[in-house]
């Protein structure tokens, strides 16, 4: 008899499989994270539809809005990488039941990260960056937390594109090959908040571009609607000052 799984559970044993060949002979990954003692000194889309319209997002997107297996009221869809690659970023947007001001406190309280957001063990603000920005070091699990990533990233001060406040993140170091992240935040009315979350992670270790684009996919998703819980419940978080 033929057990047919689940797709996180499909994914958790196509990792499981990855980790398995690269011990048996593939270059080992880095999942060892350090534990950084201090800063270095000096060292989205409106909605799904405007983004397919802006020609940035892949054509297979409304399957994705469509998978079961996400939280329901999220957007999601592929943007594609470029330059050849078959990797896509995923984005994904929600509307928030709160002003823009707690949703961006709760966005930017990164010590908080681990107590509500999918897969984060750890996450905290070293410092500043030479340009003003937050040098941010985060952790996340996989596979029941066998496999540790980590990632040092520079989270700017925002931008406005189109009235839309944006954070887009610059990968610095980690485990991983890349990791960037863009936050977006668009104030609706006094009392609701567009919020929208592209992420891309790309591990060293080998796997395939399917799995990776859909843990891709399914981070974005689960992250924004992560936020939207924990924005609209009201749970006091840490001020973050812009």
């Amino acid at each position: 008899m033929i057990e047919v799984l689940s797709a996180p559970v499909a994914r958790c044993a196509a990792l499981a499989f990855a980790l398995g060949a690269a011990a048996c002979g593939a270059p080992a990954a880095n999942v060892s994270a350090p534990t950084p003692t201090a800063a270095p000194s000096a060292p989205a889309a409106a909605s799904a539809a405007n983004a397919t319209a802006k020609g940035n997002v892949a054509p297979e997107a409304a399957k994705h809005d469509d998978d079961p297996d996400r939280p329901p009221g999220v957007a999601t869809v592929p943007v594609p990488v470029g330059g050849g690659s078959a990797l896509v970023h995923g984005r994904s947007t929600v509307t928030v039941n709160a002003p823009i001001e707690r949703v961006r406190e709760v966005m930017l309280g990164f010590p908080h990260y681990p107590e509500f957001m999918p897969h984060y063990s750890n996450c905290r603000v070293l410092g500043r960056t030479p340009t003003g920005g937050r040098d941010v070091y985060m952790e996340v699990e996989a596979l029941h937390g066998a496999v540790h990533m980590w990632a040092r990233v520079d989270v700017p001060k925002p931008s406005m594109v189109d009235d839309t406040e944006t954070y887009a993140t610059r990968f610095l170091e980690g485990n991983v090959r890349d990791f960037q992240a863009t936050w977006r935040l668009k104030k609706l009315d006094a009392a609701k908040t567009e919020l929208s979350l592209e992420v891309f992670l790309h591990p060293k270790i080998p796997l395939p571009d399917g799995l990776i684009n859909d843990e891709n996919l399914d981070g974005s998703a689960n992250g924004v609607a992560a936020m939207r819980t924990r924005a609209e419940a009201g749970a006091k978080a840490e001020p973050a000052p812009r």
